[in-house]
């Protein structure tokens, strides 16, 4: 080390770096929730093309889970955005399942089993209410 003592304007420099990481640390939090619950509105509607073409789901059940889950995740700036992006995502999916419906059809039967069952309860865990913080 060389010695020297900071200068004022290092000191100064270095404290408002660390009052802009506090404040960001205080705002992060809210932007997490918002972030996460978009995030989380974009894999529900995923999810619900998959049960609505592939576990025989109807369009009002599809379209009731939508307006519950609306109701929980209410930092979801971009609900229907979001929904509708992984509604589209889910195209893709449906696109690979009806190919392996027709290339092995064992195969695509446990798959729907199995995403039928792992998705109803990631549904209803979805639903119930989130602890305040």
């Amino acid at each position: 080390m060389s010695g020297k003592p900071y200068s004022l304007q290092a000191l100064r420099t270095a404290a408002s770096f660390a009052a802009l990481i506090l404040t960001l640390a205080v705002a992060c939090p809210a932007l997490g929730d918002e972030d996460s619950d978009n995030a989380n509105a974009e894999a529900a509607g995923q999810r619900a093309h998959f049960v609505r073409e592939f576990c025989g789901q109807t369009a009002d059940d599809v379209a009731q889970y939508k307006e519950q889950l609306r109701g929980v995740l209410t930092q979801a700036s971009q609900f229907d955005l979001r929904w509708q992006a992984g509604w589209r995502r889910g195209d893709n999916d449906a696109i690979q399942m009806r190919s392996l419906r027709l290339s092995s059809p064992e195969d695509f039967k446990v798959r729907v089993k199995n995403n039928c069952s792992r998705i109803k309860w990631q549904a209803a865990n979805s639903l119930r209410p989130r602890p305040d913080k």
